[in-house]
């Protein structure tokens, strides 16, 4: 086994050991607060989402690196690769879908705006998110599973004479039966961009225009609401970032118009796998509750204010 191998796979369960950790984190701190409130709170039935969608994601990634290079003969079989492939678009959709109902949500309880229908689904968001998160996943493993009968991969061999020289070039690609999915998959992913974007930016708005009011009214800027604005303007941007790169290293493996070179390749796949990894950090970081637990954790005192996200009717 060369030491190309050997560094491949360490790095790939390197990034697993801590996607998991960081993941099952969240997923445990949110279910110990259920044990303790017995309430199904909005906010952490989507960090739970999350969690589920990228231990899963960073499975298939971690098995797929590890069937490649130690058991070639399994994972070339037709049926191993398209099903990685269908759960990996699969659950990389449900990531993002759920990274979208977290910013619509602190959207909806940071933002004040005038009507009635905002009014509603501020009081209903409760109800709201849980339907959302049902479609996302509804929506993630319709677009995922017909890969599997729709993708495959498409080998051709382009002849050259050069000087006389006959060469040839095998370019391998994924392609499409149906000759759409592809369209369909980036019109998934920028829906998801879009909505992403519109909530970061009226987070930022709301954000920029509560300071100028308290500037105006000669208050300091330690205010919680403000806290609480930074942080959710903070998370919604670092995730929308996050996933453009994601999606940018996944669509350069796949896409109809072949493989990248063997370095892109190796940094996509790299770059894929530890998303997981700082998403739950970025998750982490961007909620109190969590970072306090974190806090605890490690010996240090639990940071003071208020930056939850809180129902707010006025």
């Amino acid at each position: 086994m060369s030491l190309t191998v050997i560094l491949n796979v360490l790095v790939h369960c390197v990034f697993l050991v801590t996607g998991l950790i960081g993941n099952i984190f969240i997923l445990a701190v949110n279910f110990m607060d259920w044990l303790n409130t017995r309430e199904h709170n909005p906010g952490n039935l989507i960090l739970s989402g999350i969690g589920i969608s990228n231990i899963f994601l960073q499975g298939t990634v971690v098995f797929q690196e590890i069937a490649f290079f130690l058991y070639p003969g399994f994972y070339f079989k037709d049926w191993v690769i398209y099903v990685i492939l269908a759960l990996q678009i699969t659950f990389s959709f449900s990531s993002l879908w759920c990274s979208t109902c977290l910013c619509f949500y602190y959207c909806v309880k940071i933002v004040n705006l005038q009507g009635k229908l905002f009014y509603r689904i501020k009081a209903r968001i409760s109800t709201l998110v849980s339907w959302l998160l049902a479609f996302s996943v509804v929506l993630s493993w319709s677009a995922g599973l017909p890969a599997y009968w729709d993708l495959y991969l498409l080998v051709s061999i382009t002849k050259f004479n050069i000087s006389g020289n006959i060469t040839t070039e095998e370019t391998t690609k994924y392609w499409s039966r149906c000759n759409c999915i592809f369209d369909i998959y980036i019109c998934i992913a920028s829906a998801a961009f879009v909505i992403i974007s519109l909530t970061g930016g009226t987070i930022i708005s709301s954000l920029c225009k509560h300071m100028r009011r308290m500037k105006q009214n000669n208050e300091g800027f330690g205010h919680g609401k403000i806290n609480t604005h930074l942080s959710a303007a903070r998370t919604v941007t670092l995730l929308l970032v996050v996933y453009v790169i994601f999606y940018g290293s996944f669509t350069l493996i796949y896409n109809p118009l072949g493989f990248p070179d063997d370095i892109t390749m190796t940094l996509c796949l790299i770059l894929i796998s530890c998303f997981p990894s700082i998403n739950s950090i970025i998750l982490i970081f961007g909620n109190r509750k969590l970072t306090n637990v974190l806090r605890r954790l490690f010996g240090m005192q639990p940071s003071g204010g208020n930056t939850e996200v809180n129902v707010t009717t006025n």
